[in-house]
């Protein structure tokens, strides 16, 4: 394990975090989730060097670092509000912690990341004139310089536009898979979960209640149990639909991936072999009792699992739960949709939906085996 916190205790203003035992492998990615006051900032203070746990450890790598000041931890740390210089232009916020010698022997890796997050025409400007996201990309940027070996993140980009989000959180995935970085994401909205987490902890009340695969966490979400409903409403409190695969045709702005024995459509070009990940409104999900022609390219045969009386707040739509053997999704329509199909549970129905429905929130390097040997072939950004 790479990173690992031991019978890690604190206690804070009346508040006790812990005890604490987590381990996180070699560049995996974790996102923490909690209600406000669960412990998921003082978590991260306590990894950082911020504070120190009143007992228990943390290990790097092997070697505790309880004990060690912050600056020689090798840790990032990016919060809501980058802490970026006003006085300094772009380019000089990104290379502050560098010296000249590290700057030129650098220069190849500065103009990557300068790259990668779009910031070669910005980097004469001043800070006060870029937008909030251009900013987190700057501060992400001077982070990534350092070469940490792990990067803390607490909510990084939870004011920022959504168009922006999605494109941000692709590009942060990428970029720490790509140096293999250990990380830890904190957030309160779901889409953050999909679109980077390796695996999730829920913390309540200073304690991990649950701790998992992102699959194994979406398995029992998708089961109906409540994993959160008590301790955490802003998450997986949603039904849209998250589906993970791997893309095996791409041609004429259209791509096909399979999700276990089932073939689904998308919108845009991706390497053969990528995984990609698509949420989909349950709004968006046709049902019908025959399979149909319509101008919609997709069309699954599903087994209702079930199907839940309309709740208080959406008086006459109801939510049908459909399964296969490889995944779940849930459809909404209306009480009088479900009489005219006369839909039951234990019967089989076809999902339709177009390929412009589904949205990409996560992307993956594509790969080639060899042997047992894994290599890249493809990258995605």
């Amino acid at each position: 394990m790479y990173l690992s916190l031991v019978n890690v205790i604190k206690h804070y203003n009346g508040f006790t975090l812990g005890p604490i035992n987590l381990s996180l492998d070699y560049d995996q990615i974790l996102v923490l989730i909690g209600a406000t006051g669960s412990g998921k900032s003082t978590l991260l203070n306590l990894i950082t060097g911020l504070v120190k746990p009143d007992t228990g450890s943390i290990f790097v790598n092997g070697q505790e670092i309880t004990r060690l000041p912050i600056e020689s931890r090798k840790i990032g740390y990016l919060i809501q509000k980058p802490s970026l210089f006003p006085n300094m232009n772009t380019y000089k916020n990104i290379v502050f912690g560098l010296s000249k010698k590290q700057q030129e022997n650098m220069k190849s890796e500065i103009e990557s990341l300068v790259k990668v997050f779009e910031l070669t025409h910005l980097l004469d400007r001043s800070i006060e004139q870029l937008s909030g996201g251009e900013m987190q990309k700057v501060a992400l940027a001077r982070m990534l310089v350092l070469d940490p070996k792990i990067m803390l993140m607490d909510e990084p980009l939870a004011h920022l536009d959504n168009k922006t989000k999605i494109k941000l959180r692709i590009e942060l995935r990428s970029i720490l898979k790509k140096r293999k970085i250990t990380g830890i994401y904190v957030t309160h909205f779901e889409d953050d979960v999909y679109a980077l987490a390796d695996s999730v902890a829920i913390l309540q009340r200073g304690l991990i209640v649950k701790f998992n695969r992102l699959k194994a966490i979406l398995s029992s979400k998708n089961t109906g149990l409540s994993i959160t409903r008590n301790s955490v409403p802003e998450i997986f409190q949603s039904d849209d639909n998250y589906l993970e695969g791997h893309i095996v045709e791409s041609k004429q702005g259209i791509s096909i991936f399979l999700v276990g024995e089932h073939k689904i459509e998308i919108i845009g070009e991706f390497p053969i072999g990528s995984v990609v990940g698509i949420l989909i409104k349950p709004e968006d999900i046709i049902l019908s009792r025959d399979l149909v022609k319509t101008s919609a390219r997709n069309s699954i045969k599903l087994f209702i699992e079930k199907i839940e009386n309309p709740s208080s707040d959406k008086l006459g739509i109801i939510r049908v739960q459909l399964s296969s053997q490889s995944f779940r999704l849930s459809s909404r329509i209306t009480i009088e949709s479900k009489n005219y199909l006369e839909l039951k549970e234990a019967q089989f129905v076809y999902a339709i939906f177009k390929a412009t429905t589904p949205y990409v929130i996560r992307k993956e390097y594509a790969f080639k085996k060899n042997g047992n040997d894994r290599s890249t072939i493809h990258k995605l950004f």
